[in-house]
Parts: structure tokens; sequence; C-alpha cells
């Protein structure tokens, strides 16, 4: 049994009778587990892979079906005259995904194996290359792209590179001014070291030496042993490779990274002699099918090393990929949208706190009778906790806090009370994969309620500070992949609110409860400074200022009581309201500007629910005339985001 099929088992690959495509199963992978099935197939399924044969129409068929979904695919037949002048013919197999701009890269390694040669499995050159190629394309499957993705399985490079002339003859002259670089791979397995290189033409332009510089960085962050041609061989210049489909694109004056694996300290220093480990003949396993195989290899490296191949090769290459299409500063700008969204959630939810903290103080008034000229107050402690999803609809962050008030008031007669108030909030919002937004806030208002009989207005104007510490964490899975990206990022800014709000109704005496409709007007202007979050990375942002105002008109109806309990007495409270939101209530979007590039990219936060509801329902408990506690419930339902439910605790002493 193969070594490899266990694996291939696991995974739950799947092509139908007579070769007819099925769709991959959904199974989860690490990287190199989707490789190493690809190569598993390549090798024992379709050995003799070189055109016109059944194997190297299955070998297609199962390149394309181990890409993944997201990609347009096209089989690109190609032809060239033999030197005895014979027409011959084979096909790449091409999977691309668009990117927002015209720009792209091209990903590609060979799949065939040296012609006429049927038992050769080609587990080195170029099953490994070609597996490699699967994995990174399926990692990067259903991602949204800034520059788009060519991925190539190239056909009969082992009779000239012709599959990838075929491929650059075909391009336009605009795609090639769009091409952005070559990335290929080649013979991953036998050689003692790992390398990338640039192509030849970086020794006249050394900037097309880009991509091995870029991938040598990211091999250091990765912790990849990673080499390049020493330059020992003067036929063959320190850092550059050649001979494999890369060749092909360098006359495109296009940065291009050859990444195989071999010894250029061996031989005749031109990287030919793969290896000195005595049971691999000659130091090289190229085109030879008594070599080039799974049992050789396993007797010579080890299935370790075959495994450790796959997956430092994936993960490697995948990050670069990654970053060569800009899908990483895409979800960066989408994570840091996520963020610039909850920071202005977080003011609106700190508001609406005042506004209750006013709501309970007005009812309060309107239950107690003031004499002109009283002066009376009121310090309290309470604590909210809102839980990561609503009733019944999509999550929102999970957030606590806990505040601190005091407020105190004067009776001028006939109903009208004036008085101010002073809070401090202490909140967390735990945002996904362990981000989060701290905040410290101090707000203060000015309020005044006039009450005559059942009819009662009420007004206030309140002004903020908030400090926010934030943690933004970027995760990018692949679908049903490895993780792509975990990184942190820490930043802190200040943002500022000031508004005003009336609200007035009418209460009807119902027994022991009054209750009646009331509208309102709530304007509140937020502004939140721009800043830079603090790492070093790519992927930082930098945010604009944000600046947006909340214009509510709501209609309701409310309900109050007083129900004795001996020395004690239950105030019970409740109300349901219709909010239309008049103002911007957030922004929609915002510019966010990564530190790669400096560039500027928009961030869609979604649109703007402009209609929904809102429920509170909570009882004061007067243990004595001074010292009470409450419990409080409150919802924003029937809301496009989903509903958000904040449940609170409080104490209150009244002087």
């Amino acid at each position: 049994m193969s070594v490899l099929k266990p694996l291939a088992t696991a995974i739950g690959l799947g092509l139908g009778l007579g070769g007819a495509l099925l769709p991959v199963a959904a199974s989860a992978y690490e990287y190199g587990e989707h490789a190493g099935v690809t190569l598993d197939r390549l090798i024992h399924d379709y050995p003799g892979r070189y055109r016109g044969t059944a194997n190297f129409a299955g070998a297609a068929d199962l390149m394309q079906a181990q890409m993944g979904s997201g990609y347009a695919f096209a089989r690109q037949d190609f032809t060239w005259t033999a030197t005895n002048g014979e027409s011959r013919g084979s096909q790449n197999v091409v999977a691309y995904a668009p990117g927002t701009t015209d720009k792209f890269v091209v990903l590609g390694a060979h799949f065939d194996t040296y012609f006429g040669r049927p038992t050769l499995q080609g587990l080195d050159d170029n099953g490994s290359g070609a597996a490699v190629l699967t994995e990174i394309a399926r990692n990067l499957s259903g991602l949204k792209l800034e520059n788009g993705l060519s991925v190539v399985g190239f056909g009969a490079e082992e009779e000239g590179l012709r599959g990838s002339r075929g491929y650059v003859a075909s391009l336009t002259e605009q795609q090639r001014a769009n091409l952005l670089g070559m990335i290929n791979l080649d013979s991953l397995i036998t050689g003692d070291r790992m390398y990338a290189h640039a192509g030849q033409n970086s020794v006249d332009d050394p900037a097309l030496a880009s991509l091995r510089e870029h991938t040598f960085s990211l091999a250091r962050e990765l912790g990849i042993d990673l080499h390049t041609n020493p330059g020992l061989n003067e036929e063959y210049p320190a850092g550059t490779g050649c001979c494999s489909d890369g060749s092909s694109f360098e006359d495109l004056k296009v940065p291009v990274l050859f990444v195989e694996a071999t010894n250029w300290e061996l031989g005749e220093l031109d990287g030919y002699e793969q290896t000195d480990n005595p049971a691999i003949p000659g130091g090289a396993t190229w085109h030879d099918p008594d070599k080039d195989n799974e049992a050789v290899f396993v007797n010579a490296f080890g299935q370790a090393r075959i495994d450790q191949r796959l997956r430092d090769f994936s993960l490697l290459l995948t990050r670069l990929v990654l970053e060569m299409t800009n899908a990483d500063l895409l979800a960066s700008t989408a994570s840091g949208g996520a963020l610039a969204r909850d920071l202005q959630d977080n003011l609106k939810r700190q508001h609406e706190a005042l506004t209750r903290l006013h709501d309970r103080r007005w009812l309060t008034l309107q239950d107690a009778a003031r004499d002109a000229g009283s002066f009376d107050g009121e310090i309290g402690v309470d604590g909210e906790y809102a839980p990561d999803n609503g009733f019944d609809t999509e999550a929102s962050p999970e957030a606590r806090r806990y505040g601190l008030h005091a407020l105190g008031d004067y009776a001028l007669g006939n109903g009208l009370v004036v008085g101010g108030s002073l809070s401090y909030l202490n909140g967390r919002d735990r945002l996904e994969h362990g981000g989060k937004v701290d905040s410290d806030t101090w707000q203060a208002g000015l309020y005044a309620l006039l009450s005559d009989g059942p009819q009662w207005l009420a007004g206030e104007a309140s002004v903020g500070h908030t400090g926010f510490d934030t943690r933004r964490s970027l995760q990018l899975r692949a679908n049903g992949g490895p993780v792509l990206l975990d990184q942190r990022f820490d930043g802190d800014t200040e943002a500022f609110t000031w508004g005003a709000r009336v609200q007035g109704g009418y209460d009807f005496d119902v027994g022991a409860l009054k209750t009646g409709p009331f509208a309102g007007l709530d304007y509140s202007h937020y502004r939140i400074d721009g800043f830079h979050e603090d790492e070093r990375r790519r992927t930082a942002l930098g945010y604009e200022e944000q600046r947006f105002d909340s214009l509510e008109a709501s209609l309701g109806w409310r309900l109050r009581g007083t129900v004795p309990l001996g020395g004690m007495s239950l105030q019970p409270y409740g109300s349901l309201r219709w909010v239309k939101e008049l103002g911007d209530g957030r922004l929609e979007e915002m510019d966010l500007t990564s530190r790669a590039d400096g560039r500027a990219r928009v961030a869609d936060m979604g649109r703007v629910d402009e209609n929904f509801g809102r429920a509170q329902l909570g009882a004061l408990l007067a243990i004595t005339p001074q010292l009470g506690v409450y419990v409080e419930a409150n919802s924003r339902f029937a809301h496009d985001e989903g509903s958000q439910a904040s449940y609170s605790l409080g104490a209150q002493y009244q002087f």
C-alpha cells in the first residue's frame, strides 16, 4: 500500500469513473496535506503523464479538481514543430481568479513527466511542484484579490518548456503590461536544500530580483531554512536560477522566482547534482523511473522529508502569493472596517447609557413630590453585560462595562426640575479571534423635566470624551484549510461626543400603573480621531478621522408603577419604541491606509439601518427611601445588523 494512501483516504478526494470530474471533498487539512493528496494521485494513478497519453489527460483533470472552486478554468492547447518537422501538441491547465485591478501574478509548475517513460512516477520532477501548486491554489480559492492570480499547470516542460512558451505566446500586449511576476515550482524533494532564485534577467536589472528578496524575508519570518545559488559556477550568477518554465517569462522583463530543492555545492556546481545521500547513486533522480519514485524516496529520505518539503513550500509560497495578490491587504482592510464600526457603535452605546441614566432619574422625579427650592442628588454604580448575540439573530460583539455616576437637581417649582450629571464608564468589547476595544469614558450632562399631571416634557444636553485602546485581530483561513494569517495590531485614539435630546408624553392612570405614549428626538455628533496601529507589519493600518451624526426620531409607549413590599417598594418600568434614523447613524464606508504601500483602500462597513425598534424592561427595588437597586434589560430589534441585547444591574443612593 502506498505510504501516501492513508492521507489521501483521510482527505477524501474522489474522481469518478472514466475520469469524470467530481467536487473535491471539503475535509479539513493543514499545510502540506492537500499537496500530499495530489502527489499521491499523480504518482500512483497517473505515472508516465506525457503528451498523448490517457494518464496525462487524467492528471490534467486531477490538477483542475485539486485547485479549488474559486477559479475560471480553461484548457489551453498549444503546438510546436519538432526538429524532424513533426507537429506536436499538448495542453496547459489554467485557473484564473480576477482581482479588483487588471494586474495579475502567474504561479506555475509542470505536471508532465519525461516523454516515453510510462512507469516514471515523477515524484520529485515534477509531481512535487505540481502538488504544491494545487495546494496554494486551493488555499487562496475564494479569497478576494486585488491583483489577479493565474495558476498554470504546464504540459510538455520536458520537451523544451513548450507549455510555458505557449502560455507566454498567448498573452496580449495589455496582459504583458499588467503581469507583475511569475513563480515557478520544480523538483522540491530530492535536493538537500530548499532554494529560491531570481531569473537571469535580474543580472542586468537588479530590480527584477524583488520576488527573491520578498521570499527570503518571508522565510526568515516563518523560520524556514531557504538558500539561493551561491554563484560558485560562473555560468550561473549568484542568486539566479534557470532551466525550467520560469525561463519563458524572463523576456517579459518581470520578476521571476525559481523555487526548487537541490544542492548547488556538489558536482559541477550547477544544481544538477541534487544530493550527496548515498542512497541516491549519482546524486540525482531526474527522469529515472528507478529513482524518481516513492519507494526510493521513503527509503533514502524517510516519509518525514516528503511531508516537510510539502508543508514548508506550501506555507512559504501561499504567504508569498497572498501578499503578491494583496489578498492580505484587502482582508486587513475589511478587518479594520469592522474595528472602526465597533468604535462607532461603542460610542453610540455609551450615549445610550447616559440617556438611560437620565430616563431613570426622570421616572424617580415624576413619582416624587418636590418642594420648590429643594435640591436632591444621587450617586450610583452599575454594570452592564451584552452577550455576543441578541435574542434570535446574528452575533454582535460581546461587551461589558461598569460605571459610576453622580447627579443632582434643583426644583424650580411648578413641576420644573433642572439638574446635571457626571458619569464614568469603563468598558471592553470582545471582538473575533482575540480582538478587543477597551474604553474609558467621561460624560457630563444637563437635564430638565417639566411635569404637569399626566403630561411631561424632558430634555438633556451632554458632552463626552472617550479614550480607546484597541487590539485588532486579523485571521484569514483557507476554505477548509490552514490559517493563512493570524496577526494582532494594537492602537489607541480618542473620541468626543456632544448632543441634545428632547422627549415628551402623556401618562394615563390604569390601576396602580401609569402608561401612555411618548415621542422624542435625539441628536448626537461623534468624532473619533485618526490613528495608526503600532505594529510594523505590512497589514497594519492607518485610520482617518471619523465624524458622523445621529438624529433619531422615536415614537413609543411606556409604563411605570409602584408596588408596596412591606417597608420597601418595587417600581417596575418598561417601554417599546420605534426609531427612525434621520442622520448618518454611523459611517457606511471609510478609507484605511495600508502600511505596505501607503495606499488608501475603502472599507465597507455596511448599510445603516434607518428603521428599527428598541425595548426596555426594568425594575427598581427601593430598599429604603435613600437606597435602591435596579435590574434592567434593553434590546435593539428588527435591525438589519441583528438585535443587540444588554442586561444591567446597579445600585443608587439618593440624598
